[in-house]
Order: structure tokens, then C-alpha cells, then sequence
């Protein structure tokens, strides 16, 4: 049966150049969304403490700048030479404080004076450190009132709290991470569920006013895999929002998959004034990882079983999540921790705590500065 031809309509350009896809790709400006481009920098703290310098409420701005410290002392402890068997332990720390800084800045609560990780690590009965370990997560506040860290932080970056107590299994949880995701996959003996997408693109129908996302991948990533078409729309939820269209396109010498949004969105006159509506709807279904060389950030799509679909995280909390595990698991139980580091998920985990912490640092500067923030390649 032959596939349903694309909507009629235009690649979105500004100035003759297409925009590129981006989590900001417009910042408010006197009259209109203005587009914004990559922010380049060699510190992402200093990222961010100007972010909460220039906006963070007043009341509130002492607070958060400590925080901010305590984060990147912390940062700085865990990335140290010849630190090892501590180091998820400070690290857990340094994004603890940072995702105080965060919620202070872009959420409702004035403090996080008597706090509450809102997090609690356990192991099934009768198995193993990591394959039987589970966390416990609560809403926010507690019962007394007080913040969990865990849901403030889910409840800043969604929009939606935890509405019960949730368990989070960590082998629900490993493969969440993009970078070393395919250690995991040795490890689990189980296929990738990662896929990036070649490209996102803003299309509209400038007569109509209305305009949409279309997905791109490269045939030759799913038939490496095994993944058929209708797979990876209900494995990435992109099911039932995207429906795979006709496409002709092709890169180098493989046939691409267009999956194009089914509903359209509506803007006034200006695009650029409802970009950030349009990849409000998407975002939290997208992974992403920061590099310094083009094109600076890569997005993926993640092949989730459905009995685990409940338990997916977006992607800053899943990467917050595990390193709370390890963490506890260094604090109170430092000879299970090497005991995991020995096993077949060794690896996996050495990765996760070497190669994490600046690219949650970076993910974070970008949610303080609104704007995409990488690191330049060249000094």
C-alpha cells in the first residue's frame, strides 16, 4: 500500500537559511520570538550563574548562588585527578545542588531549607546489587510539608509532579543513557534502543498559518536493528502524533523514513512566535547528546518496551536518578559499589560516572540559559 504524500507546505527559513531544530530556537523579544543561535562556551557555570544572576527572583537569588557553589565544588571534588571510589558520591551531590539552583530559578518554591532527596534506594529480596535494586520515589512536598528534591526537579522540567509514590527498577532505568549505551547493550545481551534521528524540521503553510514537525531517519538504523517502521512509532511514543509520510530523500546513498506530525499547530504572523509550542509537544519524548564539533547536538528516539513505557524518564531526571543510586550505594555500602563496577554491568556504570557528569553540566547551562550551550572545539 503506498504511503501518504507529505503535507503541502515550506522547509520554515529565516533569512534564506532553514531553522534549525532546537529545544530554544526562539527567545522573546520587544515585538516577536527572535531566533537564537548556539551559545558557545568553556565554562557552563559561568553559563549559569549568569542565568540566575540576571533572573532569578530576588528573594530567592542568595539561595540559588549558593547552591550553584555547593554544585560546583562538588563538580569539581568528583572530576578530580585520582579521585575514583568517591566520586558518585560528590557527583550525586554537585547535581543536587544544582537541581535546587534550577527549581529556585524556574519554579514556584521560594527555598529548599530542610529539603528531602524525595528518593530512596532498595533491592528486592533475594537478588543482586543493581539487577534487583530498585528507587523509591515520592511526590512533592511531604507529609510535612517539606520539598522532595526528586519531584521538584520532575515537577520544574514537566510541568507534572509524581502523583503517587513511583518504583523505578535501575535496569528499567541503565539504559536510559545515551553515551555507553551500547556497553549496556553488551552487557544486557539485549539490541539497542537508540536511534538517532537524522534530522528535525520545522515546516509550515505560511497561506494557512499553520505549521508542524517532521521526523527524518536513515533507513539503514533500522535495518541494522531489526526495527520495522510501525515499531519505532509506538516504541519512541511518536505513535499516535507522527504517521510515516512518502519521502525521496537520501543520505549518503540510503533511503530516508519521513515521519510527519498529524496535527498542525496555528500561528498569528510571525512562525517563530509559536516554535516554542510546537517542541513543548516533543521534547520530553527526545534524548540528546552535546558535542563540540557540528552539528552540537544530536537527538534520538528510545525504543521502550511497553510494560516499561510507565517508568521512562525525561532525560536529565533518568541521568539524576542513577547517580542518586550510586551515590547511596558509595555512602553506605562502598564494597557492593566495587562488587558492581566488577560485574557485567561494570562497564556500563564506569561509563555512565566518566563520561556523564560534563554533559549533564552542559544539558543543565542549557535549561538555565534557555538556549542551546556547548563547548568550543577550538581554543
Amino acid at each position: 500500500m503506498p504511503l501518504p504524500q507529505p503535507r503541502n507546505g515550506q522547509r520554515l527559513n529565516v533569512k534564506g537559511r532553514p531553522v534549525p531544530f532546537s529545544y530554544w530556537p526562539s527567545r522573546r523579544g520587544r515585538l516577536h520570538y527572535a531566533l537564537q543561535s548556539l551559545l558557545f562556551a568553556l565554562d557552563p557555570w559561568g553559563v549559569i550563574e549568569r542565568s540566575i544572576t540576571k533572573t532569578c527572583p530576588k528573594t530567592r537569588r542568595l539561595e540559588a548562588l549558593a547552591c550553584l557553589e555547593q554544585a560546583r565544588d562538588f563538580y569539581m571534588a568528583a572530576t578530580g585527578a585520582g579521585i575514583v571510589a568517591a566520586r558518585p558520591l560528590a557527583l550525586y551531590y554537585s547535581f543536587m545542588n544544582l537541581a535546587k539552583a534550577f527549581c529556585l530559578l524556574r519554579g514556584n518554591r521560594d527555598t529548599f531549607d530542610q529539603a528531602q532527596h524525595g528518593l530512596s534506594e532498595k533491592r528486592k529480596p533475594n537478588t543482586q546489587e543493581l539487577s534487583g535494586a530498585y528507587l523509591e520515589a515520592w511526590p512533592t512536598p511531604n507529609q510535612h510539608g517539606e520539598p522532595n528534591n526528586f519531584a521538584e526537579f520532575m515537577t520544574v522540567l514537566t510541568g507534572n509532579n509524581l502523583g503517587v509514590k513511583t518504583d523505578y527498577d535501575l535496569p528499567v532505568l541503565l539504559p536510559q543513557i545515551v553515551p555507553g549505551h551500547r556497553v549496556w547493550a553488551l552487557g544486557a545481551k539485549k539490541p539497542e534502543r537508540f536511534i538517532a534521528a537524522h534530522e528535525i524540521q520545522f515546516w509550515h503553510d505560511h497561506p494557512n498559518h499553520q505549521m508542524w514537525l517532521r521526523f527524518y531517519f536513515v533507513s539503514h538504523d533500522l535495518k541494522r536493528l531489526g526495527v520495522t517502521h510501525q515499531r519505532l512509532l509506538n516504541e519512541s511514543r511518536l505513535h499516535p502524533d507522527y504517521d510515516q509520510v512518502h519521502c525521496d530523500e537520501v543520505y549518503n546513498g540510503q533511503q530516508l523514513i519521513c515521519f510527519e506530525q498529524v496535527n498542525t499547530s496555528h500561528y498569528q504572523d510571525y512562525p517563530a512566535d509559536e516554535l516554542h509550542t510546537l517542541v513543548a509537544q516533543i521534547r520530553n519524548r527526545l534524548w540528546m547528546t552535546v558535542a563540540t564539533v557540528p552539528p552540537y547536538r544530536r537527538y534520538y528516539v528510545y525504543l521502550a518496551p511497553i510494560a516499561e513505557q510507565p517508568f521512562l524518564l525525561p532525560q536529565l531526571l533518568s541521568i539524576y536518578a542513577i547517580t542518586y543510586y550510586l551515590g547511596s550505594i558509595t555512602r553506605y555500602r562502598p564494597h557492593h559499589y566495587d562488587a558492581i563496577v566488577k560485574g557485567a554491568f561494570g562497564p556500563r556504570v564506569q561509563e555512565f560516572v566518566a563520561g556523564q557528569p560534563l554533559q549533564f553540566v552542559y544539558l543543565m547551562a542549557s535549561e538555565f540559559a534557555l538556549q542551546d550551550v556547548t563547548k568550543p572545539s577550538i581554543l
